[in-house]
This record gives C-alpha cells, sequence and structure tokens, in this order.
C-alpha cells in the first residue's frame, strides 16, 4: 500500500480554512480554476445541475453557491482545459507509480493513487495515457479534493503548492 503523505519531502500546510465542498469549491475558482458539481460519493457529473457536464463548469461563484443550496453534498470537480491545467491520475491498482520524472506541484490523494497537477497552454495536446497505470486528464475532468471517492475514502490535497509547469521528459513523453 503507498502512503505517500511525505511526497519529495514535503508537508503540506492546510491553507484552506474552510475544508467544506462549498468552500473549497470557491476557492478553487477564485485560483481560476472552473468547477463543476459531481454526484454525492461519485465521479459522475450531477445532470440535474451540470447539463453539458464538464463544459457546465465554472467559476461563478453565485452559480456555485446554488448548486450547494440545491445538494449540500455534492463532490467536485475541476475541467481541465477550461483550468489551464493537465492532471496525471496514478492509479496504484493498474500498475502505476510516481515516475521519478514527475516534480513537486499541486498533488490530490485518491481512492487508489495521486493526481498530480501541472499548468497547460491552451493550444496543448496530450495523449490519453502516459504509460499503464498513469491516464492524463486533460479535455475532461478529474474529482478532487475534499470530495469522497466511491470506495468512501476521502479525497485528500497532500501538496498544496501552485501548479507548476511540466517537468521536459513528461511533456515530451504526454504529448502527440
Amino acid at each position: 500500500m503507498h502512503h505517500p503523505q511525505n511526497l519529495w519531502g514535503y508537508v503540506g500546510s492546510d491553507m484552506l480554512l474552510d475544508t467544506s465542498n462549498r468552500g473549497t469549491a470557491l476557492d478553487y475558482a477564485q485560483r481560476g480554476w472552473a468547477v463543476l458539481p459531481l454526484l454525492p460519493r461519485k465521479k459522475d457529473p450531477h445532470f440535474d445541475l451540470a447539463q453539458r457536464a464538464y463544459l457546465s463548469a465554472t467559476t461563478d461563484q453565485k452559480l456555485i453557491n446554488f448548486w450547494f443550496d440545491y445538494d449540500d453534498n455534492i463532490n467536485i470537480g475541476i475541467a481541465c482545459y477550461q483550468s489551464g491545467l493537465v492532471v496525471f491520475d496514478i492509479d496504484y491498482r493498474n500498475g502505476g507509480e510516481l515516475l521519478p520524472e514527475f516534480e513537486p506541484t499541486y498533488t490530490v490523494q485518491t481512492g487508489d493513487g495521486l493526481h498530480l497537477y501541472y499548468t497547460a497552454a491552451k493550444s496543448d495536446v496530450f495523449k490519453g495515457k502516459l504509460v499503464d497505470g498513469i491516464d492524463i486528464k486533460w479535455k475532461g475532468y478529474v474529482a478532487t479534493a475534499p470530495s469522497i471517492h466511491p470506495s468512501g475514502a476521502r479525497y485528500t490535497v497532500i501538496d498544496d503548492r501552485n501548479p507548476v509547469a511540466m517537468p521536459k521528459q513528461i511533456r515530451e513523453w504526454a504529448t502527440k
């Protein structure tokens, strides 16, 4: 079992005073990250609130508050492309591992792995997978902290630094 709480020797401070899904979603929107509502304890879009799935993602704080007024238990996702992000989804269950070429960046522990957030230009084009067990989330969305994974585990930020540019070697492997 992997326990990366001390990833890259960094111990993150919990900068978010409000660790509720609503408060965190509003914090993400202030960062310029497009947020979308997901069904409670699931990774699927909440289609009652986001009829166009990740294309409904927004930074509009009034709309985000409306979502939580409608259903305070929703999970939250971040639309990668709209947010200028690319996320590497490392899934231990499928053989994924933290490659030495990855550099420290904003990182979320998932139900069975990690999400590594890097900045990306809108003109970038990425493959769907880096290697077995590491998917590249770019033209879609990721469920994120502090949402509850379908397994019952909570998505947890374990490195709260701002996302950094993708390492050169990873970029070479990840681009089409």
